[in-house]
């Protein structure tokens, strides 16, 4: 009976991080394609000492690409093993960074 218990409270406790985590995801989705949309991106570095950054055209887009994947990775909580969350979560942020640094 208290391993019955135990095991209900782990489930909820699973899908409120789950849904927790789509909403952060579907919040940094929408910052992409806000920039994607827009052509625009504002935010500021810390590499700078915090100054604006201000991207138009196909930066931002690239921008905004990269938000996209960055977005997603945090959906590998949804996977049904640690193997396949891990290897999503790899290839999203690599190729998040990639097109952020790179292109």
């Amino acid at each position: 009976m208290n391993d019955e218990l135990k095991d209900e409270k782990r489930a909820r406790d699973l899908l409120v991080a789950r849904l927790l985590v789509t909403l952060i995801s579907v919040v940094i989705i929408g910052l992409g394609i806000f920039s994607i949309v827009t052509e625009h991106y504002y935010g500021y570095t810390s590499k700078l000492g915090g100054h604006e950054v201000i991207l138009d055209g196909i930066s931002a887009i690239k921008m905004g690409l990269g938000y996209i994947l960055l977005g997603l990775s945090p959906l590998a909580l949804w996977a049904k093993s640690g193997k396949a969350a891990g290897i999503w979560a790899a290839l999203c942020l690599i190729s998040g960074i990639t097109i952020i640094l790179f292109f």
